[in-house]
């Protein structure tokens, strides 16, 4: 059994590939995952007897009781992959040296809370005190957390934060809404999270532009064996002028004036709508607010969500948008 300060590490690898559905892990495979890992973080890699020290120890009662579908080969080379597909380590029961590593993980994650760009800890860490049960925290409990058990899409988050990892390109079948099943061949970039949907920011190459596909949209997901070269775009900057994921083809930006009704307004300005958000000076009552972004139906979605508690007084363009889309909803009551 290995015992050396990787050994976590490495069965943490071994669960991803054998939990991988979209492809066939040989020896040799196995040997280039876990060693390119250990390589990226100054470590030595492992030899073939390790690799097998390690499966022996997944398999075994002391580690995880893993299974594994002992019929699969590719060629006339044994090949791994779970039994059940929605197997996993990390739905295991922890044991003790899993309680331990976690908590120093968490006491030395917790040093770093404080700093701005680590702001995010303050809620990740009671989260994961409380989802492994790290503290007895009673019958009725502390914290609650809003969570969607039945997100469609969300098993391809960790298959293709991989992908992106290793630059693979990324063949996808997805499912437009009211339309037939497509393919569409992709490098894939970036994954962004709005409005509680996980939404994948890709190159298309049939469009050869940026595209976005919502992973509840995406049926299936499989790894090419071409790669792609590291894209340059920076993301920050790439939604900075925009509210949510979709950014127009030659969108540009605007100064969107909105005026709210007073029981509204202390909500709007605690809760910013966007990262440019200012008081728009004008307006004597206070009431309004202007952002510059570029319009896109994401924009649309939110101003509609404030009902009649707002209006929308500059630019022309987005109020007569906004005109169509109310009279249209207006046609159906």
């Amino acid at each position: 059994m290995a015992t050396n300060r990787h050994a976590q590490i490495r069965y943490t690898i071994l669960d991803r590939c054998f939990s991988n559905f979209n492809r066939l892990y040989v020896y040799e495979a196995l040997l280039k995952e876990v060693n390119t890992v250990l390589y990226d973080i100054g470590s030595d890699g492992i030899k073939l007897r390790q690799l097998q020290y390690d499966i022996d120890h997944m398999k075994s009662d002391e580690g995880w009781a893993i299974e594994l579908d002992e019929t699969l080969k590719v060629g006339r080379k044994k090949a791994f992959r779970y039994v059940e597909k929605n197997f996993s380590i990390a739905n295991h029961p922890l044991n003790v040296n899993d309680v331990e590593q976690l908590e120093t993980t968490i006491a030395i994650l917790s040093r770093y809370k404080h700093r701005e760009e680590f702001s995010w800890l303050e809620e990740f860490i009671p989260r994961m005190v409380l989802s492994f049960d790290l503290v007895d925290q009673g019958e009725n409990g502390i914290i609650s957390y809003q969570e969607n058990f039945y997100l469609k899409g969300k098993e391809f988050i960790g298959i293709l934060f991989n992908l992106i990892l290793k630059k693979k390109k990324v063949k996808l079948i997805y499912e437009p809404y009211g339309k037939p099943k497509q393919e569409a061949n992709v490098n894939p970039y970036h994954l962004k999270q709005y409005n509680n949907r996980w939404f994948l920011l890709c190159y298309n190459e049939e469009y050869q532009s940026i595209s976005n596909y919502s992973l509840d949209r995406i049926n299936h997901v499989e790894e090419l064996e071409e790669s792609f070269e590291p894209n340059t775009i920076d993301w920050v900057d790439y939604f900075h002028d925009i509210i949510g994921v979709t950014k127009p083809e030659n969108g540009v930006v605007e100064e969107v004036v909105l005026k709210f009704s007073e029981n509204r307004i202390n909500y709007v300005l605690t809760k910013p709508l966007h990262g440019s958000q200012r008081p728009f000076r004008t307006d004597e009552s206070g009431n309004s607010i202007l952002i510059e972004v570029i319009p896109n139906r994401e924009l649309y979605q939110l101003i509609l969500s404030f009902g009649s508690d707002v209006e929308v007084l500059q630019p022309q363009g987005v109020k007569d948008n906004l005109k169509t889309i109310v009279r249209k909803m207006n046609e159906k009551y």
